[in-house]
């Protein structure tokens, strides 16, 4: 009796102390995105194919802005590990590859359908009348409230979670890869759903002309060719996380071979006890 609880004590402690833990992935679309223009204070796309970031050849930055709800795909506790994100590219501005970053935003913006009456990106560049409670250049809701300056600048952080190189041939997926800052990003927003902004799309060099980059939103439905788009060139997020799993251990000993051993034992017990009691 003595050993037969001593390796039961002994199975709990190594499997507590040692938890197993369950690896799952999650490839998520976007659940919104817009972009905002500085020569364009009133106008959004929400709603449009393109995501816009960098200067226009006439001087005028744009910012791309992305959310993904990750609440709704991956499980609560769970551990982020690793978080990529991949757009495709539909158009550029030429020139040599622009550095565009990752910004957390700290502010809630409206995505609205601006734009969604052209299906190209070609010819949405300067963005489309804003509707009430679209983002706009110096609006996070038209109409309704302003971000803290324009362009959102107060609204995100001015350290990048992440940054990658993009150049000028359309159709080509760019992924900016998992950093700790970008997971750590990821994790907050499965922990705290109602802080989940999203990140700003920004150009390193809004100085120099021509260095503007449009990728392929959610909504896109045509290639850079005219021809139906293939739907896998929409922005995903892919997360790897970790579930713990203490409780596993808890189900086999209430249900498993080890309950039965010991309500076994219990019975046998009783069993001892009336015998003496006779």
């Amino acid at each position: 009796m003595k050993n037969f609880f001593r390796r039961t004590l002994l199975i709990l402690t190594l499997t507590f102390a040692a938890p197993n833990a369950w690896a799952g992935s999650a490839i998520l679309s976007a659940s919104q995105n817009n972009s905002i223009f500085q020569n364009a204070v009133n106008n959004s796309a929400g709603g449009a194919a393109g995501i816009f970031a960098g200067t226009t050849a006439t001087g005028s930055p744009r910012r791309g802005l992305i959310a993904f709800d990750v609440a709704a795909h991956v499980p609560a506790g769970a551990t982020i590990t690793s978080a990529e994100l991949t757009l495709y590219l539909a158009a550029a501005g030429g020139g040599a590859g622009q550095s565009i970053s990752l910004h957390r935003l700290n502010a809630d913006w409206g995505e609205g359908t601006a734009g969604s009456s052209l299906p190209t990106v070609s010819g949405s560049g300067l963005g489309f009348a804003a509707g009430a409670g679209d983002a706009t250049w110096n609006a996070n809701f038209h109409s309704s409230t302003l971000w803290s300056s324009p362009g959102a600048t107060g609204d995100f952080t001015a350290a990048a979670s992440a940054s990658t190189s993009i150049g000028a041939i359309v159709e080509t997926p760019y992924t900016w890869s998992s950093s700790p800052t970008m997971i750590g990003d990821v994790q907050s927003w499965l922990s705290d759903p109602a802080a989940n902004f999203g990140w700003a799309l920004v150009n390193a060099n809004e100085v120099d002309n021509g260095t503007a980059r449009a990728f392929y939103s959610r909504s896109a439905t045509v290639n850079a060719g005219g021809d139906p788009l293939d739907l896998a060139f929409r922005p995903t997020l892919t997360i790897t996380y970790e579930i713990p799993e203490p409780t596993a251990a808890v189900l086999l000993l209430l249900t498993g071979p080890l309950a039965i051993v010991l309500r076994r034992r219990r019975c046998a017990n009783r069993t001892e006890v009336a015998r003496a009691a006779a």
